[in-house]
């Protein structure tokens, strides 16, 4: 999907824009947009470093919510679809510990599961440590790239696709999981209302996001490493519960998310901060720098939240087989 025309790279002046949680129109431009180009799908990959750059950012200042505008909103499917991230599968192996440590989560929380839907699967590692737990587990992804990694690398099938999906209707499923999603999507309240809707009385929805109201996020303003061209939304613990109530759903249980990289990951990342290139370069030209940039740490920074959530009141979304529409991309990845 091509635009037309390159999409305006400034607000238009006198324009209001609807807040996506909150219905109110008294939002303002708080950040300009960084490219003067229309997004591609280079710009939405998983591993892109390039830290601050977005596209025109709103706030309300009603709720507070943060979220971008631009031609691209009503595009980002398509985008999605064609996005290609070959340095994704070398970071599998720490992306499988946070996965291994997200689904323990979910299973003290519901131990009696037996079914698990990941939506924004990426390359299928919460779908195949799923199946290893012993689930019947199934994932949506809308990347055909990743879907056929998915495959490749970790021998699982998605679905290829955004949700809700024709091939889901009329399922319902134990665990819900929405890892680093909701924030690439333009309507996250109409998404977890048609996830509401595959939920039963017993299920549990669990979300990672970032914390835009995090110390770390607040100390850095818009350096802060989660601000992306491919995140659109940009919400806090307040934010996402209004959000998750007006779509029929009440939080259970909330704490900080934890990740896991490889220590040279990490002193890549940190150049994109810190004057460190030449010791990074100096580290991998020796056996001991090299040993130790291999080596896997937990790292909790505060900045990203996981709550879980359960249903509140009867579902009103679609059907989780009904197609959506196409303006409004449900599933992103990560």
């Amino acid at each position: 999907m091509t635009h037309a025309t390159p999409p305006s790279t400034d607000s238009t002046p006198g324009t209001t824009e609807v807040c996506w949680i909150c219905q109110s129109r008294a939002t303002k431009v708080v950040k300009p947009r960084s490219i003067d180009r229309a997004l591609t799908p280079s710009d939405l990959a998983i591993t892109d470093h390039r830290y601050g750059q977005t596209l025109t950012l709103r706030r309300c200042a009603d709720c507070g919510f943060l979220f971008a505008e631009g031609a691209e909103m009503a595009e980002l499917i398509g985008v999605y679809e064609r996005l290609d991230d070959p340095g994704y599968e070398e970071t599998q192996d720490t992306r499988a510990l946070q996965m291994e440590w997200l689904l323990k989560q979910a299973l003290a929380a519901r131990p009696a599961a037996r079914t698990l839907l990941d939506i924004g699967a990426g390359a299928g590692l919460m779908v195949a440590k799923a199946k290893d737990a012993g689930l019947e587990a199934t994932g949506i992804e809308p990347s055909r790239a990743l879907v056929a990694a998915a495959r490749r690398v970790n021998r699982v099938e998605l679905l290829q696709g955004t949700f809700p999906h024709p091939d889901l209707a009329g399922r319902t499923f134990d665990i819900v999981t929405l890892v680093d999603v909701i924030e690439h999507v333009n309507d996250p309240v109409g998404l977890l209302r048609d996830i509401a809707c595959s939920m039963g009385e017993r299920s549990l929805l669990l979300v990672v996001t970032p914390d835009r109201a995090s110390l770390t996020a607040r100390m850095m303003g818009f350096r802060w490493w989660h601000y992306r061209l491919a995140h659109v939304g940009y919400f806090d613990p307040a934010t996402l519960r209004r959000a998750a109530e007006r779509a029929g759903l009440r939080i259970i249980g909330q704490r900080r998310a934890k990740w896991f990289f490889r220590v040279g990951y990490l002193a890549e990342r940190a150049a994109e901060y810190l004057p460190i290139r030449w010791f990074n370069r100096l580290a991998e030209r020796v056996r001991l720098g090299r040993w130790i940039f291999s080596g896997v740490i937990p790292v909790n920074l505060h900045d990203s939240v996981l709550v879980m959530l359960e249903l509140a009141t009867e579902p009103t979304g679609r059907d989780p087989g009904a197609r959506p529409d196409a303006s409004e991309p449900k599933g992103g990845t990560r």
